[in-house]
């Protein structure tokens, strides 16, 4: 996968930027879509050997999944995100989904979060055509802007909580910004910065499936922490499990 100019200038300006499919990555696509298909959707919550289970996603299959652990460490993938951020990548979570979540705006920097800020990412992966009706990822292009998460402001007295989202989302569409669907062929990613604003838009036809691949990646020479469960004068450090 070439990173053109387009690519870049696209992330700079919007902190979002779409990736042209790889024929390399055709094959594991396919069997992540064979191994996980109708792992648990719909299921009763539970984890084994690491994995977490939900009803709508597999959060780290990754951990027994060779398909899932090859699609997040992608050669051609992790030299985009090298280059738009300038170190090196380190995966620590994935997330697997067969239908669409229809999740209501929110940001991953309030989630998990980098001490310099700014050094968080996530690359969704589509494993087939997604479009209006089968619930796309929607998200604020620029604002991650707006939406800042920093260790200062903790410290400050200031809490990431689940309302915070609302709030965001609120400045964005303030500063006049509007929601994109992230419409995209089989094999095509979107990477987005940790702090743009996003969720999932309805589903449409019911029952059609979603399935994507979520990675999210740290950056080398951070410090990690969880906004959502630090307090000023108590910040909660984060030791990733890094995808390997």
């Amino acid at each position: 996968m070439l990173l053109n100019m387009t690519i870049t200038a696209e992330f700079a300006r919007e902190g979002v930027a779409t990736l042209p499919g790889s024929g390399l990555l055709s094959p594991q696509l396919e069997e992540i879509t064979e191994s996980l298909r109708n792992a648990n959707p719909g299921g009763a919550r539970r984890t084994e050997n690491g994995v977490e289970y939900f009803p709508d996603r597999i959060m780290d299959a990754w951990i027994v999944n060779p398909h899932v652990r090859a699609l997040a460490l992608a050669p051609e993938v992790l030299a985009v995100l090298e280059t738009l951020f300038d170190r090196r990548p380190l995966g620590f979570q994935t997330l697997n989904f067969e239908y669409g979540t229809q999740q209501s705006a929110h940001c991953d920097a309030l989630h998990f979060n980098s001490d310099p800020e700014g050094f968080l990412c996530a690359v969704w992966v589509a494993l087939e055509d997604i479009d209006e009706e089968n619930g796309p990822v929607f998200y604020y292009p620029a604002s991650h802007r707006l939406a800042q998460v920093r260790l200062s402001d903790v410290e400050g007295g200031a809490v990431f909580d689940d309302a915070r989202s609302a709030e965001m989302e609120a400045a964005a569409q303030r500063a006049g910004l509007e929601a994109r669907p992230a419409l995209l062929r089989r094999g095509e990613a979107l990477v987005w910065a940790g702090s743009i604003i996003h969720g999932g838009c309805p589903v449409l036809t019911p029952g059609r499936t979603r399935r994507s691949q979520v990675t999210h990646y740290f950056f080398e020479g951070c410090r990690y922490w969880v906004p959502k469960l630090s307090r000023a004068g108590s910040v909660h450090w984060h030791q990733p499990r890094w995808i390997s």
